[in-house]
């Protein structure tokens, strides 16, 4: 028999509603960012797909908060489906991130220190010279860590609303006729 509550912090129902808000505010606001500043660091191709990969782990965040308010098998079931293929994709994201910054230590030093880019100014003074205070290998240290700490996140996302799921499923969904929340949904 396997423990029921295991790995859980929160209640499960609100704890799960309160983690899916979190990683859908983190990832929201990382696909802003990568849009603002992703061409500084990165190709504006490679900026565009980062920004948009985040974009959609919101989007399947704010599938499984709107779920799990609801109490929606389907949202739920779906966000289960879903979500593994975006897990393993996002493990590919933090090497070709961390790759690409790496590879674009140069170009970075150099937007940061004076060099003109494409728009006709320097980013000293701008909303992107936040960067530029620190080193460029602690700054890309900080993207990683942060990139796994969002992976984590997500993860754990997926366990909480994955055993919500189950609870739904398999626990009696009217305790009078013994019916499953599948046969609940037939029977009314």
């Amino acid at each position: 028999m396997w423990c029921n509550n295991c790995c859980l912090c929160f209640p499960l129902r609100g704890g799960a509603m309160w983690l899916t808000g979190l990683v859908l505010t983190i990832n929201g606001i990382g696909a802003i960012i990568l849009f603002l500043w992703g061409p500084y660091f990165f190709s504006t191709l490679m900026a565009l797909l980062f920004a948009g990969f985040s974009v959609l782990q919101a989007g399947t965040a704010g599938l499984a908060f709107l779920g799990l308010c609801n109490w929606s098998y389907m949202l739920t079931r779906l966000f289960v489906y879903i979500q593994w293929l975006i897990a393993f994709l996002a493990t590919a994201r933090i090497g070709v991130m961390a790759y690409q910054l790496e590879k674009n230590k140069g170009h970075i030093a150099a937007e940061c220190w004076g060099a003109v880019n494409d728009k006709g100014y320097s980013p000293q003074g701008t909303a992107a010279a936040f960067y530029c205070s620190t080193p460029i290998e602690s700054f890309i240290l900080i993207f990683i860590f942060g990139l796994v700490m969002d992976y984590v996140l997500n993860l754990y996302m997926y366990f909480v609303v994955w055993r919500f799921y189950v609870r739904m499923r398999l626990y009696p969904f009217h305790k009078r006729f013994g019916l499953t929340y599948e046969h609940g949904l037939y029977e009314i």
